[in-house]
């Protein structure tokens, strides 16, 4: 399984479900790989239950397992009836025999994290599940403001059907931002959208109202640098003339958004989004050096209006 916790402890759940159904009890044994062995493991598989005929036995951090293992092979070709053996690996190192064996014999349940259209689509269907109405914009707020991390945007989803128990019409990106903590601060797609556009202006005045309000300054740049990174993208899409829906696709835009950053990688040329981006890096590193974080966010927006004498301040500042 991949990297995502929240993914790998719903799939070990289902599997679970589904081998031993609600009677878990004395059915499950854990082990750890980094304080035990494929000796012990094979062992604890081999290990009958008189009073739980179907048993699981799950390795947490498996990749770390040490000692022999040559019985495992094996095992693989005679397993024991009725026992499921869960391997919880986030980087097994299939240079290894016995990593390779057990790829080729076992059935594999990828739990990396979730990206672009997978990852809105996944979210989508939580809401869906809890019958959890956002609009489109509150809907890219959500995924702005907390990204890939699974565990963050559930909590996030948690505190949202409280907010909107017993409440008609779908939630808004302000709703969105109110229950994030940030008050009355404008959504950060707003900021996104204004940058991409180089309505520098806007992207000041709502960067400035972001800060104040107490929003992380790396988040803000995080923003800025996704807008730039989705423009390019599109920018080179649209040269390739690649059709609007996988445009969709590659960039993991919502569909209402498409011709919005379209119309944006219109204003960008290629050297003024390299410009751009080499700038807003240089902008993270100052501020994660100790920088000033509001000056160091200036020097970054100014890029998009002059972008190479923009980089060079941002340069010499460093």
């Amino acid at each position: 399984m991949g990297a995502d916790s929240l993914l790998a402890e719903e799939t070990l759940d289902r599997l679970l479900s589904e081998h031993l159904g609600e009677a878990r009890q004395d059915a499950v044994t854990t082990l750890r790989g980094e304080e035990t062995t494929w000796l012990r493991v094979l062992e604890s598989a081999r290990t009958g239950s008189l009073f739980a005929p179907q048993r699981a036995v799950v390795v947490r951090n498996a990749e770390l397992l040490k000692g022999e293992d040559d019985a495992v092979s094996a095992y693989l070709e005679d397993p024991t009836p009725g026992l499921l053996l869960v391997l919880l690996a986030v980087k097994p190192d299939k240079r290894k025999a016995v990593w390779k064996r057990i790829l080729e014999k076992a059935a594999v349940t990828p739990a990396d994290p979730l990206k672009g259209r997978a990852l809105r689509a996944h979210v989508q269907d939580r809401l869906r599940r809890r019958k959890l109405a956002l609009s489109d914009e509150a809907l890219e707020e959500l995924l702005e403001r907390v990204g890939q991390d699974l565990r963050r945007l559930v909590g996030e989803i948690d505190k949202l059907e409280a907010f909107g128990a017993g409440r008609k019409g779908p939630l808004t990106a302000e709703d969105v931002a109110a229950v994030s903590g940030r008050g009355l601060t404008a959504p950060l797609y707003k900021v996104s959208d204004a940058f991409a556009a180089r309505r520098l202006d806007v992207v000041l005045s709502l960067m400035e109202d972001a800060l104040e309000d107490g929003l992380a300054p790396l988040l803000i740049l995080a923003t800025l640098h996704r807008a730039v990174r989705q423009v390019r993208g599109a920018k080179a899409l649209q040269e390739a003339r690649a059709p609007q829906d996988e445009i969709i696709r590659r960039l993991g835009l919502l569909p209402f958004k498409v011709r919005d950053v379209l119309e944006s990688a219109r204003r960008w040329s290629d050297p003024e989004l390299a410009a751009v981006l080499r700038a807003l890096d240089v902008a993270d590193r100052r501020i994660k050096l100790g920088a000033e974080p509001r000056s160091a966010l200036l020097a970054a927006v100014a890029a998009a209006r002059r972008p190479e004498a923009a980089l060079s301040r941002a340069r010499s500042a460093r």
